[in-house]
């Protein structure tokens, strides 16, 4: 099974070990980035400001494929306006769960949703490495 797909080196998209969903990683531009949510059920976007914390987000994938057997309690990353936040538990057997929260808080529309991906070990890190690339461009 492929883990996950390279589109281009702009893009990276890290797919479910469990499901179609994906956790796509997009349109970077200087501080920028788009983080894209798609399941067959929803399908959440938004542009986050990650100003000089993507490091920390790419740390915390190195982490999840350094740890692959399994850690205790969460391990966690926030955008600095908290517009995207991503967390991460796993088990004995290598299965990582990591939960999303997606929001928006200007404009007319504000709304929140909070979604969860489950990777599989074997996943761990070429995922690791793709968001790695994603984010030294």
């Amino acid at each position: 099974m492929a883990a996950l797909e390279v589109k281009s080196m702009d893009t990276a998209v890290i797919k479910s070990g469990n499901t179609s969903a994906t956790l796509t990683f997009c349109e970077r531009e200087a501080d920028y980035f788009t983080v894209l949510y798609e399941s067959p059920a929803v399908k959440l976007r938004k542009r986050v400001w990650g100003y000089t914390d993507c490091e920390f987000l790419v740390n915390l994938f190195s982490f999840i494929a350094k740890e692959w057997k399994g850690w205790q309690g969460v391990q966690e990353w926030a955008s600095i306006e908290g517009e995207f936040a991503i967390s991460a538990t796993s088990d004995a057997l290598g299965h990582v769960t990591l939960n999303i929260k997606i929001s928006e808080f200007d404009g007319p529309e504000v709304w929140g949703s909070n979604v969860t991906l489950g990777l599989d070990a074997s996943q761990t890190e070429n995922i690791a490495k793709t968001v790695r690339a994603f984010f030294a461009n």
